[in-house]
């Protein structure tokens, strides 16, 4: 298989080297209200983030006859094509990116063909949905793969079947399904395995209920990170907003995830220039510890370290020890070499 290391999403580039593609998963926190979702474009936007997702499916396609109760709870969460493109321009409006989730074969042509998205975000229920995976990847757009419920031979399969569809540019997302996600469940340390397996952006889709893990994920590198997002709070019959930001903390969650990303760096240790003003008042020099006298031969137990470092170091007190004062220094004088035979 090969896959694109990086590639671009409607001019935005994304995976190594390029800042973390931030998805503020609206999903169905919108709960069927137009003017909620439009409300959830808005609080992407305010917050810095990238991307605004939605869902879209027909309830009756999805969901067999089987799973009655699952049926009413998504209903009232089905949008219609014109809401999704009523959100769509509102995306574009704001100026941010819009992408969203199809979970059958006429909302993803739809979304597709109509709402021209520039990418496809798969969710983690297609396990095993090789053949839709292969045909998405006909439609010749970025595909992000969620893989919570996945084994590592789930993942390699599903990029096997992107790859017979001719898909080359794939982000891969770890993602535990759960909701919400115990911490100690997540095992952040796969996402270390999934580049083991695959060239192209990893990153982590969350299902937590704060925001350390995700934040975590980026200073371990995440090229993507997923976020669901909210307005309302204690929803009967609703659990995403439970692993969901809000108002009240997702501006500081991106900006913590840009704080992350800048202070996890990637070049080689060396004197950052913040630092060089620190250089004289936080090294030592060595200094008398005693008042020496002239004719006097140096010891180490004369000597000691003192701030500022604008003397000799003592990194090279072994210079000094053995020598002769051939003046005096007195207690806490630095010691100058040239003052020593």
């Amino acid at each position: 298989m090969t896959f694109a290391r990086e590639f671009a999403i409607a001019g935005r580039a994304v995976g190594p080297g390029h800042p973390c593609l931030v998805i503020a998963e609206a999903g169905v926190n919108h709960f069927g209200d137009m003017d909620k979702a439009l409300a959830l474009v808005d609080l992407a936007v305010d917050a810095g983030a990238d991307v605004l997702k939605i869902q879209h499916f027909r309830t009756d396609v999805l969901v067999g006859p089987s799973a009655p109760d699952w049926r009413e709870r998504l209903r009232s969460k089905e949008l219609s094509d014109t809401q999704v493109l009523r959100i769509r321009d509102h995306c574009d409006r704001r100026g941010i990116l819009f992408m969203c989730t199809g979970h059958d074969e006429d909302s993803l042509d739809f979304l597709d063909r109509e709402a021209g998205v520039p990418a496809f975000k798969v969710g983690s229920g297609e396990v095993g949905n090789w053949p839709s995976l292969t045909a998405m990847a006909r439609r010749g757009k970025p595909i992000i793969l969620s893989t919570g419920m996945y084994e590592m031979a789930d993942i390699s399969a599903a990029l096997e079947a992107i790859a017979a569809g001719g898909g080359r540019e794939v982000a891969v997302l770890h993602c535990v399904t759960s909701y919400p996600t115990d911490p100690a469940d997540v095992n952040l340390a796969v996402m270390g395995q999934i580049r083991d397996l695959f060239p192209g952006p990893v990153g982590y889709s969350d299902h937590t209920t704060g925001t350390a893990v995700p934040l975590a994920a980026v200073a371990l590198g995440a090229d993507v990170i997923e976020k669901h997002i909210t307005i309302d709070r204690d929803v009967p019959n609703a659990q995403d907003w439970k692993v969901s930001c809000d108002p009240s903390n997702l501006a500081a969650f991106v900006a913590g995830i840009r704080e992350v990303e800048a202070a996890r760096g990637g070049a080689p240790k060396a004197l950052a220039t913040a630092e060089r003003q620190s250089l004289l008042w936080a090294r030592k020099s060595l200094t008398a510890a005693r008042d020496i006298a002239a004719g006097e031969c140096l010891t180490a137990d004369m000597l000691v370290a003192q701030r500022p470092g604008d003397g000799l170091p003592p990194s090279r007190i072994g210079e000094v020890v053995g020598r002769t004062a051939h003046r005096s220094f007195a207690r806490g004088t630095k010691i100058d070499p040239a003052g020593l035979t």
